[in-house]
């Protein structure tokens, strides 16, 4: 028995599948960029530290491009222009910004609940470009100190002058079907109480991605795969991924935790997850991610809360 047609066409209304940002062309680097966006009045500048993004509580915090002062500690992205707005990322000290009117600074997975659309677009290409310049300091040729390049999107070698650009992880992420239309969700390691999802796992080398979803999927399951169906992507900066979502039939139905990530399993009839989730037996992922989607694509409608909440 195939997938289902309605498991093979493109999930509609993705949360980032159609980008709102026009990010600049780092082909064309002008190292005056960042420097003139700055002098701008209607460029707004985002911050971010080692605590999340600068908020007033429901919006991202910004400051004026002529109001930020630059300093050579702190590094500054260039992210695009969106509705007649220039955005700069400001990666700071979060104790430097105290005297500022900022209310919190706040996580990624918190912003998406409460950020508007272009706003959580935003922080999704902050963070992970955040992430990069963070987590590659050094050369990987030569071990030496590394500068910014190409208006924050790159970085240069001091001593060889050999250039970096962010690099992106593929990973898969599936929703497994089986010949009942039951979806299975498995329980992380890592998740908190509770919570099930669909099963995902990075790409590895020299492997494409339908063989990357049967084989992740038969490593924390122990399913067998057979048909597999592209749905649609969404960047994830946690750390540096790109979830590519897919529909995947099941041909076997015994579930085998692998122990390791996955700490337990479970078949759920549509009937079966509205009881679980109604009751507050399990939650599952919310809001704007990928996984949301693919479980929600399934339901064929909104998935409901807990009663008691």
């Amino acid at each position: 028995m195939a997938l289902a047609e309605n498991y093979q066409t493109p999930l509609k209304g993705l949360p980032f599948a159609q980008s709102l940002i026009e990010r600049p062309l780092t082909e064309r680097p002008n190292p005056e960029l960042l420097s003139e966006k700055l002098a701008l009045r209607t460029t707004k500048v985002m911050l971010i530290s080692e605590q999340g993004a600068a908020s007033t509580g429901t919006e991202l915090f910004f400051i004026s491009g002529p109001d930020y002062v630059l300093t050579e500690s702190e590094r500054q992205v260039y992210l695009g222009t969106a509705e007649s707005t220039d955005f700069v990322l400001a990666i700071v000290e979060a104790e430097s910004f105290a005297h500022l009117a900022i209310e919190r600074w706040i996580s990624l997975r918190e912003a998406f609940t409460v950020l508007p659309q272009l706003q959580a677009e935003l922080l999704v290409e902050a963070q992970a470009i955040s992430n990069w310049i963070s987590a590659e300091r050094f050369c990987p040729q030569c071990g030496s100190e590394v500068r910014s390049s190409t208006f924050g999107w790159g970085q240069r070698c001091v001593m060889n002058d050999h250039e970096l650009f962010p690099r992106t992880d593929p990973a898969i992420i599936a929703s497994v079907i089986d010949h009942q239309d039951r979806i299975l969700l498995g329980a992380n390691a890592t998740f908190r109480t509770h919570m099930y999802s669909v099963l995902a796992g990075f790409v590895e080398a020299g492997e494409s991605l339908e063989s990357a979803v049967r084989r992740e999927v038969f490593e924390e399951s122990g399913v067998h795969v057979g048909e597999v169906a592209y749905r649609g992507s969404q960047p994830w900066p946690l750390p540096r991924s790109l979830m590519l979502g897919f529909a995947a039939e099941a041909m076997s139905e015994e579930l085998v935790p692998d122990g390791a990530e996955i700490k337990d399993l479970r078949w759920f009839s549509r009937e079966e997850l509205r009881v679980a989730l109604e009751s507050g037996t399990i939650d599952i992922p919310r809001g704007v991610s990928i996984a949301h989607a693919l479980i929600r694509s399934w339901y064929g409608e909104s998935l409901p809360e807990a009663l008691n909440k």
